[in-house]
């Protein structure tokens, strides 16, 4: 590590809402300062919920003039977002539309219609590693296909979140890989564009832009917007820009028999590998292989997080010490759900669906005044399936798992904490909750020279944070 200082700022995007960090590196610690933050609803316009991107830019150049305007010149800066999602630029290089949400629901039976022309499911993870999902950007792309062609023929380029963001930052065109594997259309070993698939789904390969590593430059700053923000220009790094590549790089992980749990409206529970795992069991278990920083997989399952609690938070208008507090006192109760359940996804109303899941299962009868039996059933629910992956986990690597890293804001929930802890059997460390941010500046201290590696750059998490074992 070198001694002098620097600043960088690390933008968190999220479906939900966004977040802007500064972060200062000095005397081999880092802080992170949060500067400006955004909520962000899908918004429905007709047939679609759309992401507002043009909303989101804008958001963006004012966190970064508040940095600006703490008299800050930071050295870098990096992004990271949800997976799966993007846009379409024209030949001028204009933005065609706003993204459509991965939670919209066009494509909930897509897979039946690749099926028919080829693609399985088992044949698309044989060659990209990735678990078909719902929204994966390969059934998106589909549909755009179907029901969006003329915004996909009069398109030059698809860029993914991050790297639709770093374009109009830059004026240069790239998709890092982290982000870029989501999508089900890398050849997980060959490291490329799978031409196999994009010829069968009909999609021309010329439209997906150059793929670079995380850590790498996208450009300067333009002129013009430094100008508008009183900066000078600064590099735009590529971070590891889907938000779980930037989480795992700063779970404090330091040995082979550590899983991580990142955990968040989504939870993403795995293990950090060299090379995919493509097997049946791991297929018909539901594990995906995603890129990670530095050529690492991240083998992990997409489980509905903390998304649910935060459904029944917002339907009963009440806090999450609340919550906490009535899942505690119903804790024992022996309802249960299955938290992977597509009626989950995306309920109109998260309640009735839980309750009509209780009935379809044949289990005891709950009013709806059981607020807290109902609360207490995801609680448990989601750490029933942390056990279950962690022992299907220690199967298909055929070895033990120890040790649970928990990071993201999932953290501060310490039922939740308490509860994985006591249904996996493992030890478990909690932190550092703004884990996507602190992973997005590593990547960024990398590429400036600042940090050599990437135990460096997880001894720098546990110098600078508060990891706690539970």
């Amino acid at each position: 590590m070198t001694n002098n200082k620097f600043y960088s700022i690390a933008c968190d995007f999220g479906s939900s809402g966004g977040k802007i960090f500064l972060s200062k590196f000095e005397n081999d610690k880092m802080t992170l300062e949060e500067v400006h933050r955004f909520s962000l609803t899908p918004i429905k316009i007709n047939n679609y919920y759309y992401t507002d991107f043009i909303y989101m830019y804008n958001e963006l150049l004012k966190g970064i003039k508040k940095v600006a305007d703490m008299g800050v010149q930071p050295s870098s800066l990096g992004i990271n977002s949800w997976g799966v999602d993007y846009a379409y630029i024209d030949k001028n290089g204009e933005l065609l539309s706003n993204p459509i949400n991965y939670r919209d629901t066009r494509t909930i039976n897509t897979i039946k219609k690749l099926e028919k022309i080829g693609l399985n499911a088992k044949k698309l993870y044989s060659i990209t590693g990735i678990s078909c999902m719902p929204f994966n950007s390969i059934m998106q792309i589909y549909e755009d296909i179907e029901g969006r062609a003329d915004i996909v023929n009069n398109a030059k380029t698809l860029l993914f979140t991050p790297d639709l963001f770093c374009y109009f930052l830059t004026g240069n065109i790239s998709s890092e890989y982290t982000i870029s594997s989501t999508s089900q259309l890398i050849d997980i070993n060959k490291k490329k564009w799978s031409s196999e698939i994009l010829e069968a789904i009909n999609f021309d390969i010329n439209k997906l832009p150059v793929l670079i590593e995380a850590g790498s430059k996208k450009g300067l700053l333009k002129q013009e917007i430094a100008d508008y923000l009183g900066l000078k220009p600064f590099d735009i790094i590529a971070a590891a820009s889907h938000d779980t590549a930037s989480a795992v790089l700063s779970a404090p992980i330091f040995n082979n028999t550590s899983a991580y749990l990142s955990s968040g409206s989504w939870s993403l529970l795995g293990v950090e590998l060299k090379e995919p795992i493509l097997t049946d069991e791991a297929f018909e278990n539901g594990f995906t292989n995603e890129m990670g920083y530095n050529n690492t997989i991240r083998f992990l399952e997409n489980i509905n997080g903390l998304w649910t609690i935060q459904l029944l938070q917002k339907k009963y208008q009440i806090s999450f010490n609340d919550m906490e507090k009535l899942a505690r006192d119903n804790i024992k109760d022996e309802h249960r759900i299955d938290i992977t359940d597509n009626r989950f996804y995306n309920p109109k109303d998260i309640e009735d669906e839980i309750l009509n899941y209780y009935k379809d299962t044949n289990q005891s009868d709950v009013s709806k005044d059981s607020k807290g039996i109902i609360i207490a059933s995801v609680y448990n629910s989601l750490a029933d399936s942390y056990a279950k992956y962690i022992n299907s986990l220690k199967k298909i690597l055929n070895k033990d798992i120890d040790t649970l890293c928990i990071v993201g804001g999932g953290t501060r929930d310490k039922l939740i904490c308490e509860l994985t802890k006591e249904k996996t059997n493992l030890n478990v460390y909690v932190g550092p909750i703004e884990c996507t941010a602190a992973g997005n500046i590593l990547a960024q201290f990398k590429s400036l020279g600042i940090l050599k590696d990437t135990e460096e750059m997880r001894k720098l998490i546990v110098n600078s944070f508060e990891i706690k074992k539970i």
